[in-house]
């Protein structure tokens, strides 16, 4: 597993070097346009996926997967060894979306109070909101990774491409039947939500517990998409 994810990070070597600094303009653009430092949690959402599709890709070239499985590798350990690979550059997004979030508002507090946006402010910016919402981009990226890594390890990058969309718009239809918007605002659910999220650092409470249980969803993914990599024939 070890080989693999020096394999894949040997890949992605260049790629996350440019990702540095795109992340970093991003970061400060989406903060000042849209009014708040937790929009760079954005970057921990963008930066697994491009690195999950750009190692898809790798593998596609020249026939490395192929080649791949001839050296002294299992085919569970290339599966375990790709999700450890993207679990990594998942917390490395995580933490350089915090970083990012936490050094800008170390900066604005620097500034005169005049040049700074009111949303902008750090009363408007507390650390357990910019926590909760960049953890929270990282559960919602988690499980879109847990569902489209079993389809690209079994299919290939090319197919899985046209299933995963088709898969999430089904996933979103059905939840828009199965969740009436209608009876949950009726009754106040919303309403109490939000009131429980913004008491205290519930919101970051909450974002915590959804990202652990969707690392016991990852690693279930990670088991499904071993066995059907076992299958797979090229």
């Amino acid at each position: 597993m070890k080989t693999m994810i020096v394999s894949d990070f040997a890949a992605l070597r260049s790629a996350l070097l440019q990702l540095l600094g795109i992340c970093l303009v991003i970061g400060l653009f989406m903060s000042y346009v849209m009014g708040g430092v937790g929009t760079s949690a954005a970057i921990s959402a963008m930066v697994p996926f491009m690195c999950l599709f750009s190692l898809a890709a790798v593998d596609e070239q020249n026939g490395w997967e192929r080649f791949r499985l001839t050296l002294p590798i299992t085919r569970r350990q290339v599966v375990f060894g790709r999700y450890a690979s993207v679990a990594i550059a998942t917390v490395f997004a995580l933490v350089l979306a915090l970083g990012l979030a936490f050094l800008l508002l170390a900066v604005v507090n620097l500034l005169p109070a005049a040049w700074v946006p009111a949303s902008l402010a750090p009363a408007e910016n507390p650390p357990a909101a910019i926590v909760g919402s960049t953890v929270g981009s990282v559960g919602i990226i988690m499980v879109a990774m847990a569902v489209a890594l079993p389809l690209i390890m079994r299919f290939g990058m090319t197919k899985a491409a046209r299933i995963v969309p088709l898969i999430v718009v089904v996933v979103i239809a059905g939840c828009v039947s199965f969740f009436d918007a209608d009876f949950l605002f009726a009754n106040g659910m919303v309403r109490d939500l939000v009131t429980w999220l913004d008491t205290g650092s519930n919101y970051l409470v909450a974002a915590v517990g959804a990202l652990a249980a969707v690392a016991v969803l990852y690693v279930a993914s990670a088991l499904i998409a071993a066995k059907l990599y076992e299958r797979r024939e090229f």
